[in-house]
């Protein structure tokens, strides 16, 4: 039963969970929140593996439902704090509640609690790769020069707009994918999606490692 919760995306959230502990201290500011955050996802698997395994409960969507809008929220509101869009952060408010509020009414109304909330992620998913292209936008207006290489939100955006795009395209074909692995039993949807999380995590723990070493600097000049 430990196999099924030890899988590819639970270990590298348990090594990008550890690296935020060790790695954002308080100097860090709101990035310490990703302690938060990342403690709150692996609560989140241990609790849907525990549902199916051992309360042998037939649907454990809800638990992930919860997961998906806090999620989405979160990242939205890190990006925004980004110093190339950080002067329109009231405009990109409205994004952040705009998503809460379509998650929360298709939660309550439409797809239900009892679903996996494919609209909001998807919703999500789109929300996520125009703000990281904004960002992107941003910087490439930049006068000063910036090292993207060792600028934590440059990571953030890389991580996040590989995994929302990834995502967009496993939703978009999730049915010919789960037609194929039913015929062929070889799960390229399991697949990608592991791989698109190793980069989103791996993306994050580049990022933790630029976030510590900026602020010490910023801290030193």
């Amino acid at each position: 039963m430990l196999a099924e919760l030890f899988n590819i995306t639970f270990t590298a959230e348990c090594v990008v969970f550890l690296a935020s502990i060790f790695l954002l201290d308080k100097k860090t500011g709101i990035w310490r929140l990703f302690i938060l955050f990342l403690l709150l996802t692996l609560v989140t698997e241990i609790i849907g593996w525990w549902l199916t395994s051992f309360a042998h409960k037939s649907n454990n969507s809800w638990v992930y439902n919860i997961l998906l809008i806090i999620s989405g929220i979160f990242t939205l509101y890190i990006i925004k704090h980004a110093d190339p869009v950080v002067r329109i952060g009231s405009f990109l408010n409205i994004g952040v509640i705009f998503f809460a509020g379509f998650a929360l009414v298709n939660l309550l109304f439409f797809e239900g609690i009892w679903i996996y909330n494919g609209y909001t992620e998807m919703v999500a998913d789109i929300m996520i790769f125009i703000y990281c292209c904004y960002f992107f936008y941003r910087v490439l207006e930049e006068e000063v020069y910036r090292d993207l290489f060792r600028y934590e939100y440059f990571w953030i955006a890389i991580g996040f707009l590989f995994s929302s795009l990834g995502s967009v395209v496993l939703y978009i074909y999730l049915e010919p994918l789960m037609s194929y692995y039913r015929h062929t039993h070889i799960n390229i949807y399991g697949y990608i999606n592991y791989g698109l999380n190793v980069v989103l995590y791996g993306s994050l723990i580049i990022s933790f490692i630029c976030r510590k070493r900026n602020t010490r600097l910023l801290r030193a000049s």
